[in-house]
């Protein structure tokens, strides 16, 4: 049997977090290994207990989700570090398209059902899409304007077909839709996505999408096929 996937929660509502506790220690396949009540106190608890998973608030004191996120995530390399899945009263939120920026991998909402909480903690640990990734979509191309035009251009070092998979996960599509589109295997589109992720040092398709959109490629790919190229 493989080892339990292992969850910390920060949230500064004991209840809630109480909760959460509860219904991860149910399952088989996860383990709650520790809670935090502030951003700051979840940064020494990932240290500790280093868990696969954080499910992290945006609004808390000492120090917010966002900042707690990029401390935990920052500086490591995706393979090293947690996937963090963040909490979030509001679904369309700035704040949450910032998390997501500083490399958080999905999002709940507070009021997602106990199914949908432990599909996306067992998703995201396994790199597959989450019950939220549309709404993460949408998010990215709503407030991803604001952060147009990064310097550098790792993109320079994918190939043509990882360009195009690349493109095509910005666009929103499935890895099955992606391969009918380039007439691939889903196990061939599996491994181009795999690569760009490494290529490009990001740890899900939603960073993909981020990535497309901040280096202005999304754009640029909708003016190619205006032009028919």
């Amino acid at each position: 049997m493989a080892d339990p996937i292992r969850v910390a929660i920060v949230d500064d509502q004991p209840l809630f977090a109480s909760g959460m506790r509860m219904l991860i220690e149910a399952q088989p396949d996860l383990e709650c290994v520790g809670t935090a009540s502030d951003g700051r106190e979840s940064v020494t608890l990932f240290e500790r207990v280093r868990p696969d998973i954080v499910l992290m608030d945006l609004r808390m004191p000492v120090l917010n989700g966002i900042e707690a996120t990029k401390l935990i995530l920052n500086g490591r390399k995706p393979e090293d570090s947690p996937r963090v899945i963040v909490l979030t009263t509001i679904q369309r939120d700035e704040a949450v398209y910032s998390a997501l920026r500083a490399g958080a991998s999905a999002f709940l909402t507070k009021d997602a059902t106990p199914a949908d909480v432990l599909a996306t903690i067992r998703g995201t640990h396994r790199g597959q899409p989450t019950a939220t990734e549309v709404a993460a979509l949408g998010l990215v191309r709503e407030f991803s304007a604001a952060h147009p035009g990064r310097p550098g251009s790792l993109h320079e070092r994918l190939s043509p077909r990882e360009c195009e998979v690349m493109l095509a996960v910005a666009d929103g599509c499935t890895n099955s839709q992606i391969a009918a589109r380039a007439q691939l295997s889903e196990a061939t589109v599996k491994t181009h996505v795999r690569s760009v992720l490494s290529k490009l040092n990001l740890r899900s398709r939603v960073h993909i999408v981020i990535y497309a959109y901040e280096y202005g490629l999304v754009a640029g790919q909708k003016q190619s096929a205006r032009r028919g190229l």
